[in-house]
């Protein structure tokens, strides 16, 4: 029975070639792998071969498809002249090269995909986590605030100092602003951080311009206003930091202050002497007439040595 043969079949094929010097007729027959050599050869020619091979000669072949792709690999074939081309041993043959990707391994098609998602996992949190970093240390500056620099601080700084604003550090609050104890990470200063919420953008940049002025009053009986920093919707203001706290808390004793000392008329007489001596120095001997708008009991604080200090210029 003759069966077509495809070359597009993507089959190994071996070949044969037998030539015929009295005839100088060449047969060559083509066959898929490990089936039989058929009768009927797939060309069929003469030729006088003695002409263009010497009587020892090195035969090889070559072909070419021309503008059409090749499907088929030659894996085998061999020849013989004035006898039967001998049989191929195709147990000797090569592998037909793989056409296409290589399969994978059932281990690879698994652990792959959890690989991939486990990388693309960790990308996506490394870069959550970066944005996170830059947003909760993210302040707001604007160029007038140059001037300024010296007064200014970090708020990865202060955001350190106070333990990320714990309510441990807490030493006070009120309708709109909380205070806490700090270390700066540098120099180690006992500071006091005061949050004041801020949404109104008016008059910021005299509000500040009045938070430096007053930063540069220096004098014993009155609270060190060291800088400021400045976040969407809030300002944080940096004091030294008063160890006893501030006045209200020894005149108004809670049942859970009752451990505080009560101040004698002497220690009152020279805390009151203290703040009348902060504002006389404010309303007559600095450089300009500051109005502190805000003199109470809990704007007095009290350092190591109780002696009392004045605070908190109403901002």
């Amino acid at each position: 029975m003759f069966n077509n043969l495809s070359l597009v079949s993507h089959k190994e094929m071996q070949v044969w070639v037998d030539y015929d010097g009295d005839t100088t007729r060449i047969n060559v027959t083509l066959a898929p792998l490990k089936v039989a050599k058929p009768l009927r050869p797939l060309v069929s020619t003469t030729y006088n071969l003695s002409t263009v091979l010497q009587d020892q000669s090195y035969v090889g072949f070559s072909a070419s498809t021309g503008p059409i792709n090749s499907l088929y690999c030659v894996l085998g074939w061999s020849m013989g002249i004035n006898r039967p081309a001998p049989d191929i041993d195709i147990t000797k043959l090569p592998k037909l090269p793989r056409i296409g990707p290589k399969p994978q391994s059932k281990v690879l098609k698994i652990v792959l995909p959890i690989a991939t998602t486990t990388f693309i996992f960790l990308v996506g949190t490394t870069i959550i986590l970066f944005v996170r970093r830059r947003m909760r240390y993210a302040e707001l500056h604007e160029d007038w605030e140059d001037e300024y620099g010296p007064h200014r601080f970090s708020y990865k700084d202060l955001f350190h100092a106070t333990q990320g604003f714990h309510d441990q550090n807490l030493l006070g609050h009120g309708g709109f602003w909380k205070v806490y104890k700090g270390v700066l990470p540098v120099s180690k200063l006992e500071v006091a951080v005061k949050r004041v919420s801020h949404e109104s953008k008016q008059r910021i940049k005299e509000f500040i311009a009045e938070i430096v002025s007053i930063g540069r009053i220096r004098h014993r009986n009155i609270v060190q206003l060291l800088g400021y920093c400045r976040r969407k919707g809030e300002l944080l203001l940096v004091y030294d930091y008063m160890s006893n706290g501030s006045l209200d808390k020894y005149l108004y004793l809670q049942e859970e202050e009752e451990h505080k000392p009560v101040l004698d008329w002497a220690r009152r007489f020279e805390i009151i002497k203290g703040v009348a001596s902060d504002l006389f120095y404010l309303h007559e001997r600095w450089e300009k007439v500051v109005i502190h708008r805000d003199i109470k009991a809990s704007n007095v604080l009290l350092d190591s040595e109780m002696n009392g200090r004045l605070g908190d210029f109403g901002l």
